[in-house]
């Protein structure tokens, strides 16, 4: 196990990185004293990582073998195979339900980025909506569209082609997305008027010393977070995309925190 752990840490620590100076908002990054890796935005208070992976890497992290398994065991999560009968006995699946029926639409459709195994539009399958999922890497939309019946596209969101919706959902997906404006700009344009966008990511609600507490270095995972949020920061992306906050007070667990949006 410990020559695995080895080998299976190199690929990560070979990853190739850029240099980020600015925020997604284009505010100036100050230091962090928690993590030599990030800086914080003078506007928005976004945990910026100053050295994200580049483009061109971005593909092989999020590869089927290199992230669903070698990334998850490395973790001490479950691989892809085992992540449907996890997410539904942890409870958060029931969450996510709980949520749409709260927020979202009785019926329509929904389109959800990072769906990875699909169990959640597989629930929503079933209770009459029409579904359809991203993923980055094709083997992982095969994957779940061989194990859960689901129409899922391969590619980096917004790249993608997909219908519009009437729900769209992104669970622990925007963190790791270069561009969080293109990426809620994207969602936008996707919702017809009416629609609801519920996305959940790290942000920070809190006075924890260090930011968020006892998950901080879940939190910041240099190889993935690209960035973590403030509630100020959902409002800014709220207004750059023409969108209106609905909520701003779920949250499922500790960085792991809900921001519900609302198309006009």
């Amino acid at each position: 196990m410990a020559v695995y752990r080895c080998l299976a840490e190199r690929q990560f620590r070979n990853i190739r990185r850029g240099q980020r100076d600015r925020c997604w908002c284009g505010g100036e990054l100050l230091p962090f004293k928690w993590h030599p890796s990030y800086g914080v935005c003078a506007n928005c208070g976004c945990y910026v990582n100053r050295r994200p992976p580049l483009p061109e890497e971005l593909k092989r992290l999020y590869s089927f073998n290199l992230y669903w398994l070698t990334r998850q065991r490395l973790k001490g999560h479950p691989t892809i195979e085992h992540r449907p009968e996890n997410d539904l006995s942890d409870g958060r699946v029931a969450y996510w339900l709980g949520l749409i029926e709260r927020y979202g639409p009785s019926v329509g459709r929904v389109v959800e980025v990072g769906c990875g195994h699909g169990v959640l539009l597989a629930e929503l399958k079933a209770r009459g909506y029409e579904c359809v999922g991203v993923e980055p890497g094709e083997q992982t939309a095969e994957w779940t569209r061989q194990n859960m019946g689901i129409d899922v596209r391969a590619g980096f969101f917004p790249e993608v082609d997909l219908p519009k919706c009437d729900l769209f959902l992104a669970f622990d997906v925007i963190e790791h997305s270069p561009e969080p404006e293109a990426f809620m700009k994207g969602a936008a344009q996707l919702l017809n008027p009416g629609g609801v966008a519920i996305i959940q990511t790290p942000i920070n609600r809190y006075d924890y010393q260090p930011p968020f507490g006892e998950r901080f270095e879940a939190a910041f995972d240099d190889i993935e977070h690209l960035f973590l949020f403030t509630d100020k920061a959902m409002q800014e992306l709220a207004r750059r995309s023409r969108l209106q906050i609905v909520s701003m007070t779920e949250r499922l667990w500790l960085h792991h925190e809900i921001c519900v949006f609302g198309k006009l």
